[in-house]
């Protein structure tokens, strides 16, 4: 699913979109979701909030305004911008609820020929 795609899901206003891009927010993929940190703050701990992602759409956050306000928080924004993040979160939920993952590294083979011992 695209970012254009994923953004056609959520409901959210234009002030929400440019902070989710200009604020300074950090990502951390967690079991459960992705853990977006704003480092805009004097104190980035206490900016810290897990983004929930179902099937490729960050559904939930833990954040103050995701509740009190109607429509995505900047974090769901921030996680839907960012394909590659998004993507990675999806992949990871996955194999967290038991699915496989495709591990991307070429087979290696060890040719032993070469160490046999020879009988003399």
């Amino acid at each position: 699913m695209s970012s254009q795609n994923v953004l056609s899901e959520l409901t959210f206003t234009n002030r929400v979109a440019k902070r989710a891009q200009y604020e300074a927010l950090e990502f951390s993929l967690k079991t459960r979701g992705v853990l977006v940190r704003n480092t805009s703050h004097a104190k980035p701990a206490d900016h810290e909030y897990l983004v929930t992602v179902h099937n490729g759409i960050p559904i939930a956050c833990e954040c103050p305004a995701d509740d009190r306000y109607d429509g995505a928080c900047k974090h769901r924004v921030g996680v839907a911008i960012r394909t590659p993040l998004l993507q990675a979160a999806t992949d990871h939920s996955l194999v967290a609820d038991g699915g496989t993952q495709i591990e991307n590294e070429p087979e290696t083979h060890v040719d032993n020929s070469d160490t046999e011992q020879k009988s003399e």
